[in-house]
């Protein structure tokens, strides 16, 4: 496990940039944090360093975006926070977006706990006491 804590804004961005160094075509990193914690502004600035034209949105309402990187790779930005059941997600074919060539990215991964596949990423975000703008960041490999 990889543990990190970051000041600012500014130090958490530069972090995203460096973890999107490692990522493949095919990796899934799942998200896990408290609303605010972090995860969109995360993702936001890991899809930059990969190079994706589009700044990410929370896909909040309809689940999933696309976006495209400079080189043609396909980032999938999944976000879970108004599932309520498991059930819900029997026939949109998470299957083919894990297993694809794509990388996905999973807000409110907790959600969906027995869908996630292996070998993935599971990045937690935590508030710091006292400190508004910091954050610990929890990377660990789950094989």
């Amino acid at each position: 496990m990889e543990k990190i804590t970051t000041a600012s804004p500014e130090e958490t961005a530069r972090f995203a940039g460096k973890f999107a160094r490692r990522l493949q075509p095919g990796e899934v990193v799942a998200f896990y944090g408290d609303l605010g914690s972090g995860k969109t502004f995360f993702i936001q600035h890991l899809c930059r360093a990969l190079g994706c034209a589009e700044v990410p949105t929370s896909p909040t309402f309809i689940i999933l975006n696309v976006y495209h990187t400079a080189g043609g790779m396909e980032v999938y930005h999944f976000d879970f926070y108004r599932l309520e059941h498991e059930a819900e997600l029997a026939n949109i074919g998470l299957e083919d977006y894990f297993y694809g060539e794509g990388i996905c990215l999973i807000e409110w991964a907790d959600k969906i706990a027995s869908f996630l596949p292996l070998p993935r990423y599971d990045i937690r975000l935590h508030f710091v006491p006292g400190a508004p703008e910091a954050r610990t960041i929890e990377v660990v490999r789950i094989e």
